[in-house]
């Protein structure tokens, strides 16, 4: 009996604990004296970007320093006697190992204080700087060095890798300096390479046409003459365009599909000689009845694969989303009396306004519910989507989350019921969000908008598809990828790009 209660004990143990946890792999950081040898009894400290938790471990006499580390995470390394940033990015692997080797000289940090500048040499730097052009445009991808105040530059080379890693060729980069507000604009050679000179002193963002802020490289106060060399991957600006310009068509046709859907149901609306209103509640009310389709189940199942405790419910009810309403009511039909503290929010992409007039987190068509029985929800919902003249396929997502929000009740778990198909018109509204979204894809075909990734990544929410519940998202860092459907993702320079 007691070594049953044991095995019992190990297996609740698996589920609750051992099962649940995340993969590990086999870090080993090398230490190694660029003038000879190695550092032995040298603690490096790895601090995780994730969850802020510390891992630590010291050097054995060959240099070498081990580590287990959960898997999907980016650690921050400190090394007392190194003095540069550097990060170790932990990819979402099952096992395994990887190796790191560190290799510089023993004074390097005395060597940096060596070099700092003074006071009055920071002060000289700063005035030469207000002297300098607001923005500098470069006619070539290389800049010849500075022939004045050379000790006040850092010679710095840019390389762009695209997508299929090959070089990224005439891609137009602004860097501008965070104190001073210069910037420097010059282009990629056929190699993908492009060579400035950067006053020091300064943090500095890469800058592309279609994205800002892209990434940072800070150059410190100091009387040295450093080279550096930047490389990162980017997409690129005419792969953006080809992508914006497919997607345009892409949109239209489905406007144009979307409008005749929505003349041919005011039609028969007509024929029937029932209101919008009538018409749409009698559209969910077949649907619910009739709708067996397994593809329009993605609600219910992905309800009951997680436990969500106290949730505001955010649903778009715009286009081609009445089936997905449907079952949201039949799920909650059936777990009504366990869900009394649910609440709901309704929008339609701003009732019946024009396109035209639709401003960011002021285009409304947005109706919040406590919980009320189903057929006052029928009644709520129908009214909704009755209210919606269609438009453009943009929907504001955001706007209606933050209203639900802010109209709600206390609440612990918010969740977007989202139609895949559709853009999200207000992402720049997402700061203002406070809750982690978890959004459902009502439509998906093996495609994500990058715009739910991106809220789902930002919030700390989650992605969830019919078949899978994609919660990792909310722990994933700059360059770091994730299959989801029938593609990859990476995030680059702050948001998910579409990859293959």
């Amino acid at each position: 009996m007691k070594n049953t209660f044991l095995l019992l004990f190990l297996i609740i143990g698996c589920f609750t604990s051992v099962c649940a946890q995340e993969y590990h792999v086999e870090l080993s950081i090398t230490l190694k004296n660029y003038t000879g040898g190695f550092y032995k009894n040298q603690e490096i400290k790895l601090t995780s970007k994730t969850d802020g938790k510390i891992f630590k471990a010291s050097t054995n006499k060959d240099g070498v320093a081990s580590f287990k580390l959960p898997t999907d995470d980016v650690y921050t390394v400190y090394i007392s006697n190194y003095s540069r940033k550097r990060d170790v990015i932990v990819p979402n692997i099952r096992g395994g190992s990887m190796k790191n080797t560190f290799s510089y000289a023993p004074d390097m940090v005395e060597i940096q204080k060596k070099f700092e500048m003074s006071a009055n040499e920071k002060l000289e730097l700063k005035t030469f700087i207000t002297t300098l052009p607001d923005t500098l445009k470069l006619k070539s991808s290389q800049k010849a060095p500075p022939t004045v105040n050379k000790k006040f530059y850092a010679r710095t080379s840019i390389q762009l890798k695209d997508l299929k890693n090959g070089p990224l060729t005439d891609e137009i980069i602004t860097i501008t300096g965070e104190k001073s507000n210069k910037s420097i604009q010059t282009i990629t050679d056929y190699k993908g390479m492009a060579l400035v000179y950067l006053p020091k002193g300064d943090t500095y963002s890469i800058n592309f046409i279609y994205n800002k802020n892209y990434a940072k490289y800070t150059i410190d106060y100091s009387k040295a003459s450093p080279v550096i060399k930047l490389r990162y991957s980017y997409i690129g600006t005419a792969q953006i365009k080809k992508r914006k310009e497919i997607e345009k068509l892409r949109l239209a046709r489905l406007e144009e599909e979307l409008k005749k859907e929505e003349e041919a149901f005011k039609s028969e609306c007509d024929r029937l000689g029932l209101t919008l209103e009538e018409c749409r509640k009698r559209e969910i009310e077949e649907l619910m009845e009739y709708n067996t389709d397994e593809e329009n189940q993605v609600i219910t199942k992905v309800m009951d694969r997680n436990n969500w405790k106290n949730k505001l419910v955010v649903c778009d009810l715009t286009g081609s989303m009445s089936p997905y309403s449907a079952e949201l009511f039949i799920w909650y039909a059936l777990n009504m009396s366990k869900e009394k503290d649910i609440q709901f929010t309704f929008f339609n992409d701003g009732d019946d306004m024009e396109d035209e007039n639709k401003m960011i987190g002021e285009t409304g068509g947005i109706y919040y519910s406590s919980a009320i029985g189903t057929d006052q929800l029928l009644n709520l919902s129908a009214k909704v989507a009755a209210a919606g003249s269609g438009g453009d396929v943009e929907e504001n997502d955001v706007e209606a989350i933050i209203r639900a929000s802010s109209a709600a009740q206390p609440f612990k778990n918010l969740i977007l019921i989202a139609d895949s198909d559709s853009p999200v018109r207000d992402m720049e509204l997402l700061e203002n969000v406070k809750h982690p979204i978890h959004v459902i894809l009502c439509g998906f075909d093996g495609t994500v908008y990058t715009d739910y990734l991106n809220m789902a990544w930002k919030t700390k929410g989650s992605i969830h598809t019919i078949e899978e519940d994609i919660t990792r998202i909310a722990r994933m860092s700059e360059g770091q990828s994730i299959k989801i459907g029938d593609h990859n993702y990476r995030i680059m320079g702050g948001s998910f790009i579409l990859i293959d």
